[in-house]
């Protein structure tokens, strides 16, 4: 049994923090370098398959966003007992989770495939419908793989595991840049081609996974099979968290639905194309704080099950510092460097026209990366501290303003659109961030509460 992740999970908050966050920081920098090869690739099919990719993400995300939201509960609950000494419901928990995420991936696969065609049709896709169903059917197919490794890297963060995450993550990038040129040219697949890979890669990085797991039996939690049985206690601790965050998630994956149908009605295929393209380099510039948070989510649970609230705001405040700071010299790089960014994805005759309003859009969304940021890290403590439905209203108030500007902002202009969502996320920062204030000032006073009413 490895129980040396734990220990440092339950030690110096800023160095189980720092540990942890470095391989989760690599696994998602080579992800999101996988999503720019994707993205070159998919550059080289046209501007329509740009805009198809670009319209359908968003439904990618919201499968996604199930089993990353349920993996962030698992996390969360998890590291939560491990932190209080019960390692047995621990080991229930991420049992429960592995059987019922299943049995929810086989539910959800024939719904999304006849979903598929209205779907896109709802989001504005009909412009490049053929293109947007070719890339959507292979991940519905394989739902149960892309929604499992979001679970699984929930687990294995849960008992500290970053490391055995990061090889997972890194396995699946490094797997689907192979893959894409072989399906979309090779076997001449095209943007089909891309899903295809996708899928694929994610169904081998698992394979470590199950060694770990359930043939060399390794890690400090274990998931138990024999005489398997649901236990409504463990699955509603970790739902409990795990699905408002993934309502959360998927919330901001429909909106953002509304917000590609406002684009395409304010600037067409070519303001989806500068909308997506730029939003690249605005999820790159979000790692650091994304695996910060991450790191946030077990480290700060634990706290919380330990009852030291004075280790989990130091851990907090190291955490958001850090992330915000990183996120200021990341922006104003990126914003040096827009037009070279731009060149990347505008090297076509059928996209060169796009390069100068991209270099524009990619240097004003570096405005609001630092509130971003404050987001992602003020979310992840809400839900170590068991307040996954703050973080979830949150993300709604930000939401619905941010919509109602981008409706009001596309009779307008795209210029205009892009503005407004700077200035709806600079606001998101200050809202999340105050309401996890209010969460950890709550929590410490509710348990003082409760030490006082014992003694």
């Amino acid at each position: 049994m490895n129980s040396e992740n734990v220990s440092v999970m339950l030690g110096n908050p800023k160095l189980a923090i720092a540990s942890m966050t470095v391989p989760i920081l690599i696994s998602l920098v080579v992800s999101q370098v996988n999503t720019f090869v994707d993205m070159f690739w998919c550059s080289t099919l046209g501007d329509d398959a740009l805009a198809a990719v670009g319209m359908v993400s968003s439904i990618y995300w919201l499968i996604a966003g199930i089993g990353n939201g349920i993996g962030i509960g698992v996390s969360a609950s998890a590291s939560f007992n491990i932190g209080s000494g019960n390692k047995a419901a621990a080991d229930s928990i991420i049992t429960q989770a592995f059987v019922f995420m299943i049995l929810v991936s086989v539910i959800m696969t024939p719904v999304l495939l006849l979903l598929n065609g209205p779907l896109v049709n709802l989001i504005g896709g009909g412009l490049v419908y053929e293109e947007a169903v070719a890339y959507t059917t292979p991940f519905m197919i394989m739902t149960i793989a892309i929604i499992m490794q979001g679970v699984f890297a929930g687990i294995l963060r849960a008992e500290g595991a970053a490391k055995k995450s990061m090889e997972m993550m890194l396995s699946c990038a490094l797997f689907n840049m192979i893959l894409d040129p072989v399906f979309v040219f090779v076997f001449n697949w095209g943007i089909a081609g891309l899903s295809y890979a996708l899928v694929v890669a994610s169904l081998l990085s698992m394979i470590p996974f199950i060694y770990w797991y359930f043939i060399k039996k390794e890690m400090y939690l274990k998931i138990t099979l024999n005489k398997f049985r649901f236990r409504s206690e463990y699955i509603f601790s970790f739902l409990r968290v795990g699905f408002p965050k993934m309502v959360e998630l998927n919330i901001m994956a429909l909106f953002n639905l509304l917000f590609v149908h406002f684009i395409v009605l304010c600037g067409g295929v070519a303001g989806t194309a500068l909308y997506n393209t730029a939003w690249r380099y605005v999820a790159l510039l979000l790692i650091p704080s994304q695996a910060v948070a991450a790191s946030v989510v077990s480290v700060c649970s634990a706290s919380y099950g330990t009852n030291d609230f004075q280790k989990l705001r130091s851990g907090y405040n190291y955490a958001l510092w850090i992330s915000i700071l990183i996120s200021i010299a990341g922006s104003a790089l990126v914003a040096l460097m827009a037009e070279p960014c731009a060149a990347l994805f505008t090297h076509t005759e059928d996209t060169l026209y796009l390069r100068n309003d991209l270099v524009n859009v990619i240097r004003i969304f570096c405005i609001f990366i630092p509130f971003y940021a404050w987001i992602n890290v003020a979310s992840s403590l809400l839900q170590s501290l068991q307040m996954s439905s703050s973080s979830l209203y949150s993300a709604l108030i930000r939401n619905i303003v941010l919509t109602a500007a981008l409706w009001i902002s596309s009779s307008m202009t795209l210029y205009d659109m892009w503005w407004s969502l700077v200035l709806c996320e600079i606001f998101g920062g200050f809202l999340m961030g105050i309401w996890a204030f209010h969460g950890m000032n709550l929590r410490k006073s509710e348990r003082m509460t409760v030490v006082s009413n014992n003694v």
